[in-house]
């Protein structure tokens, strides 16, 4: 036992065995020190001891020793009487007392008693309502730094009805309020942005979105584990008013990770998986997705599934990613749905069709996944699982460019580039065609998340374009530019094109092309031309028929035409 301890220090050791503060929790040991500090006729041991009696729900002995721990000045006994007369705890309800109470602790200069009283003055709570009043104290609290004070005047400029309304007082508190972790003012003022309140009605909607997000990030601070879910995806897929910021999303997975939260695990998995704000690691990657996924997270599923589709820290298992996308997409999961159609198009499992792989994609996308209608715009224009239709797969592309899909934007293109040189069309339709064309190219180069194949590929298309006799907007300086730059990103088709541009006027310069085009070649092209040179000669190259023979070999292997006509010429 304590021994010539003073009643603060008493005091703390109940504390700390009454909240469980570094010690296992022990109302019975904190009763035995705040009881030492009640007997040294200290007030905050009567009220701790009174804290006890009201844990053990013994009313009648709370209240004894709430009245002696007021008898000495102790304000915070007021505020607990006050509360058991509203509730009616060991005494007859009565409002009055219970505002009695409050009105004695705030005389006293209870800080945290002042708000109080300014909730019984708004309310009318054993006295008449009176918003003047409940202004006043609210005013004194916020003064004093008492959030909830904050948030009750901020409450009442907004909604008030005997004062004048202010409603730029009203959002300055319930934001001063947000600010120093008051839950009930971030979340009033989640709403208020969520529902836009007159004093927004000139924000825009992204405006308003950003401020709604902020204040669910405050929320998420608290450790509130549906906003710490919200905001920690929010960063770690990015929208149109929030960029991704991985490392961001990973403190947050980290705090749900704490709380034993599935998302928590899940999202710590897929950084992991991908290197997203954090180093990649496999294995803990697996180690977490698999905890999720045992609590059937189809998200984590899917996420397993992409493991062995694609040996990740695996060797590739198709069979088993398929039994998890199987898993995932029984939960609803659409993007296992997807990978379910993959597998089917790219012959990966056993028994894979087209028809399953176009089921699954339809299925996707009546699910509400927009990344089906991408891949149904492939299958409608390759005619895969269904005949080719091109005005299908239009339909398609152009919808999942409608959420703003990148890929469709480039594969529209190059579809309606390689429709429009089979058919006929008036010159005026043709230039339409060509002019949407160059946006969607344009549009996808200028992304920062591309991939480099289709990028360079866009601006060779580009190149081939503006070289377009038809096209109203044939230039061969533009188009010399898009050549030359997919050159300079090692597109040997395009190297080719350069060849053909300076060969007559700067022949040396155009070898220096087509040399690096027959290094890497990207079909059989570049080889033939290299062929076509050593066959014939010129001032530059040395005339070597059998080397050239060699090299039209070369290009017939790769199944470029010129190629195997020409060798059947020897």
């Amino acid at each position: 036992m304590a021994v010539n301890k003073t009643p603060k220090q008493l005091n703390d050791l109940g504390d700390r065995y009454f909240y469980g503060l570094q010690v296992p929790k022990n109302l019975e040991m904190a009763f035995t020190y705040y009881k030492q500090a009640a007997d040294l006729n200290n007030p905050v041991g009567y009220f701790n001891v009174a804290k006890y009696f009201i844990e053990k729900e013994q009313y009648k002995s709370a209240i004894d020793y709430l009245n002696k721990s007021k008898a000495l000045g102790y304000t915070k006994a007021n505020i607990q009487l006050s509360n058991m007369y509203l509730n009616g705890l060991g005494l007859r309800k009565s409002k009055k007392k219970a505002f009695k109470n409050l009105d004695e602790a705030v005389s006293a200069h209870d800080i945290n008693a002042m708000h109080q009283l300014g909730i019984f003055y708004m309310r009318g709570i054993g006295c008449k309502r009176n918003e003047q009043n409940a202004q006043k104290y609210f005013e004194l609290s916020s003064e004093n730094n008492v959030p909830q004070g904050m948030y009750c005047l901020g409450s009442l400029y907004l909604d008030a009805k005997q004062i004048k309304k202010d409603y730029q007082n009203g959002f300055f508190w319930l934001d001063k309020a947000a600010e120093n972790g008051d839950i009930d003012a971030i979340n009033r003022l989640r709403e208020l942005y969520q529902t836009s309140h007159p004093y927004l009605k000139k924000k825009s909607n992204l405006y308003l979105k950003e401020m709604e997000f902020y204040y669910d990030e405050l929320l998420a601070r608290t450790g509130d584990l549906e906003a710490l879910e919200r905001v920690s995806f929010t960063y770690y897929y990015g929208n149109d008013f929030c960029k991704v910021n991985y490392d961001k999303a990973n403190k947050y997975f980290k705090m749900l990770h704490e709380q034993d939260h599935t998302k928590g695990y899940l999202g710590l998995g897929l950084s992991y998986l991908y290197g997203r704000g954090t180093s990649v690691d496999y294995k803990l990657a697996r180690e977490n997705l698999d905890v999720a996924a045992t609590r059937s997270d189809i998200e984590a599923l899917n996420a397993l599934g992409e493991i062995h589709r694609l040996g990740y820290g695996v060797d590739i298992n198709y069979a088993r990613a398929k039994d998890y996308y199987f898993e995932a997409a029984k939960g609803n999961e659409t993007n296992a749905l997807i990978n379910l159609g993959l597998l089917n198009y790219r012959k990966q499992i056993s028994q894979a069709t087209h028809e399953l792989a176009y089921q699954y994609m339809k299925t996707a996308s009546e699910k509400g996944n927009v990344t089906a209608y991408y891949w149904l715009g492939i299958f409608h224009d390759k005619g895969v699982g269904v005949p080719a239709d091109f005005k299908k797969a239009e339909t398609y592309f152009k919808k999942a460019i409608e959420y703003d899909n990148l890929g469709a934007k480039y594969k529209y293109a190059q579809m309606l580039y390689e429709h429009i040189s089979k058919i006929k069309l008036p010159r005026k339709r043709k230039n339409i065609s060509y002019i949407m064309i160059k946006d969607l190219l344009i549009d996808y180069i200028n992304s920062p998340v591309t991939s480099n194949v289709n990028t360079m590929y866009s601006m060779y298309m580009l190149g081939d374009l503006y070289s377009l006799k038809d096209f109203d907007l044939k230039s061969q300086k533009i188009s010399r530019y898009y050549y030359e730059l997919a050159s300079s990103q090692g597109f040997t088709k395009a190297m080719v094109r350069m060849y053909f541009i300076l060969k007559e006027k700067e022949p040396k310069y155009a070898l220096t092309f087509l040399k690096k085009a027959k290094d890497q070649p990207h079909d059989g092209e570049a080889l033939y031309e290299w062929a076509n040179l050593l066959y014939e000669g010129n001032k530059y190259i040395e005339k070597d028929q059998l080397k050239a023979k060699e090299f039209y070999g070369k290009a017939a292997s790769l199944n470029y035409q010129p190629a195997k006509e020409k060798l059947a010429m020897f």
